[in-house]
This record gives C-alpha cells, structure tokens and sequence, in this order.
C-alpha cells in the first residue's frame, strides 16, 4: 500500500484552480460584488493550501510510510481499583498528536484500548502491523498499562522461555484481563517476538508502565556525541550477539522508569506527546523533524522533577542517526 501523490494529480489540481478563476464569475454574476470576491478569495487559498499539503505529503511519502499501533489497557475485568483512566486520555493525545503531522494518516494507526486491549487484540494487532510495514517504513509501538516482574505466589521469580534472566524473573505487562486470569500478560520475551516480526529499518517502542525498564533487559544506554555507551546493571548482563540482534533491528526503546522503579500516573506519556507535538524539536536541533530521542530528552527531566527523582525514563537506543517520528512544523 502506498500512498503517494502523483504529479499528475497537482497539476490536475492547479489547472482547476484556473479554471475556477475563470469560470465562477460568470456563475455568480448576480451576486454583491464584494461577496463574490471574498468567496473567490478563500476558495482559491483553500484550494492552493491543498496544493502546497499535496507536495509535502508527495515529498514525504514517495518512499517511506509511518504506522502505528497504540495500546492502552486503563481499565481491567473485575477489578476496577486497578483502573487508570489517564492512559486512555494518553492514548487519545498520542493519536491526535500523530495525525496532526502530515506524515501520518489515520489508516496507518491501530488503536486498541479499555476492554478491547486483549491478549488476543494485542497479538492481531501486532500481525496488522507486520503485515502493513515495509523494509523503508518507520513504525511506532506504543503500550501503557500496569507493569511487574513476574513471580509466583510464593514470590518467586518465573523466567519463561527463552530463559534469559539472570535473576529469574521476566517482566510483564498487564491486559485487560490480566488480575483475574495472571494467563492474560504480555512478558518481554513475546514482546521482543512480536518486534521481531517487523520490517520496518526503523522502529520506537514507548512502554509507559511500572517497572517497565525491564523491558530493556537491564541495559541503559547513555547517549552521548552521537556515540552508544553501553552500561550495565549488576543484575543482569546482556550477551553480545542479543546486542548485535537489537542493533539489526534498528530499534529506539523508550521507558517510563527504569527497572526497580514504579511510573507515576502518565507523566511520562504526557510529556512525551509534548515532545512530539513540537517541544522536542525546540529543545533539539530545530530542524523542523521532533525524533524519537528528542521527544525522549525532553519528556525525561520533567518526569524527574514533578516525580522527586522517584522516576527515571530509560532509553535503548540501536538506530543510526536519530529516528524521526513527527513533522510538526511542516503545513
């Protein structure tokens, strides 16, 4: 699926607009003067404005495509305590942040949200989004809900296959139906599957969940001079070919908290949106494009000051460059 706009179609486009010119005149010969000029005035910058939003879009879609997929639980079967409405108004910021840059369109986002956000839900929505990406497209995962490192109910640690936790225990996402039946999560491993299946050079991965620094598996990346500096925590450690895999995935992850840490409300998930709306480019290179690690940078030390240095957003950072996800200067 592509979508991109041919020339023929804008030259089609500006030839109507001098026929229009020409034409409505005489179709409003009747009409008070002014009206008719007024009218003829606005149609035509209507018009020229669709023209210039044409370019930009052939400009930006001749050979990559954006898409999406955004999950947010926020409320779960039989145990409403547990309900978060603010990952709903999240989500809903998200998506409206996205389709107001004109790289993005509605049909390229999947949003799966409240009672819909299912194990099940999830996996399909995972399979759209495999089967929509190509090899020159950049994709978006965003998922919010409540997060813990997986143990039984003695306490202890559970690591499910592939068995890569140095301590034990894998960390895992709650679904809708997750606190009633503990079957219902998604656990990093089938998360790092279900990425796997993409095509996209470029990907960004947002968990906006407690603990969810565990979904880096315990490596924090400092980025510095345009250089990855890898630093290990002393619980785990990262084996050299599963880096070498992330690195061919081109994958930019980015964490509400670190690990052992829980996120407060959606902090994060809001000040990230911001960075996308605009703020992250202000305080990046101000180059009209807000990537995924400017967004990150600037979401970070507001996380940190309205938390009390209670939350510490984490970053993986394996794509060359930086990787761009809104335009939202561009218009």
């Amino acid at each position: 699926m592509r979508y991109v706009v041919k020339k023929s179609s804008i030259i089609l486009a500006v030839v109507l607009i001098c026929i229009g010119t020409i034409v409505v005149p005489f179709c409003n010969a009747d009409e008070n003067e002014n009206t008719k000029k007024l009218w003829e005035a606005n149609n035509i910058n209507n018009v020229f404005n669709d023209v210039k939003r044409n370019f930009r879009n052939y400009e930006i879609n001749q050979g990559t495509e954006y898409w999406a997929l955004l999950i947010a639980v926020g409320v779960y079967y039989n145990h409403h305590d547990q309900d978060r409405p603010s990952m709903l108004d999240a989500v809903d910021n998200l998506y409206s942040t996205l389709v107001s840059s004109e790289n993005w369109y509605p049909d390229h986002i999947k949003m799966i949200k409240a009672e819909d956000a299912t194990v099940f839900n999830i996996i399909k929505g995972f399979l759209w989004l495999d089967r929509m990406d190509d090899a020159d497209d950049i994709s978006l995962v965003y998922i919010t809900t409540h997060g813990f490192p997986l143990r039984n109910e003695n306490g202890v640690g559970i690591d499910l296959p592939p068995y890569d936790e140095a301590d034990g225990c894998d960390e895992a996402l709650v679904t809708y139906y997750g606190f009633e039946y503990h079957i219902a999560i998604i656990w990093d491993d089938l998360l790092n599957f279900l990425l796997s299946m993409l095509d996209s050079h470029g990907i960004c991965v947002v968990i906006d969940s407690c603990f969810s620094g565990g979904f880096n598996d315990n490596i924090f990346i400092e980025h510095h001079e345009n250089q990855h500096h890898y630093r290990y925590n002393t619980s785990s450690v990262f084996t050299q070919e599963f880096i070498k895999d992330l690195e061919g995935n081109g994958r930019v992850v980015l964490m509400s908290s670190q690990e052992d840490e829980p996120s407060w409300g959606s902090y994060f998930s809001d000040y990230l949106t911001s960075g996308f709306e605009g703020w992250g480019d202000v305080f990046g290179n101000l180059d009209g494009v807000v990537s995924a690690e400017e967004a990150f940078y600037f979401a970070k030390p507001w996380v940190e000051l309205l938390t009390s240095g209670a939350q510490h957003p984490t970053i993986l950072d394996l794509y060359t460059g930086e990787l761009p996800v809104t335009y939202p200067t561009s218009s």
